[in-house]
């Protein structure tokens, strides 16, 4: 009887655990890409109302680093929010979860101003992940 309990928990254990990380796939949504050069530059994603609310975001540098000097997201009410970072990701880092004030909201668009330190490698790209 103790075996078969311990059997049931373990399990269960093991089946919550692969629930919450598909859940939390779920939760993010690849709202765009850009190709980043190693100039200052200033990019933009359209994200719009279909793509639905979201509480968040996340950004990953992929190819090489990413130095963030400001991002600024627009939302569909005409407001933005700005968040000056000042921050390098590194090759292949993603950002924690940046929160939106105000809770979920549409994006309209979200405003990149930052620089690749590519140092000899092919290029930088950004990826923006909204979070629900």
């Amino acid at each position: 009887m103790n075996r078969l309990v311990i059997i049931f928990l373990a399990s269960l254990v093991g089946f919550s655990s692969f629930v919450s990380g598909d859940a939390w796939a779920q939760t993010q949504v690849l709202l765009g890409e850009r190709h980043v050069s190693d100039r200052s530059e200033r990019d933009t994603i359209n994200v719009g109302m279909k793509r639905g609310k979201f509480t968040g975001f996340r950004v990953k540098a992929e190819g090489a680093p990413i130095e963030f000097k400001r991002i600024t997201v627009h939302f569909e009410n005409g407001s933005k929010q700005t968040f000056e970072k000042n921050r390098i990701l590194g090759r292949g880092d993603k950002s924690r979860k940046i929160d939106f004030d105000g809770g979920r909201r549409y994006v309209d668009r979200v405003v990149f101003f930052y620089e690749a330190r590519t140092l000899g490698w092919k290029g930088a790209e950004v990826k923006l992940f909204g979070v629900r």
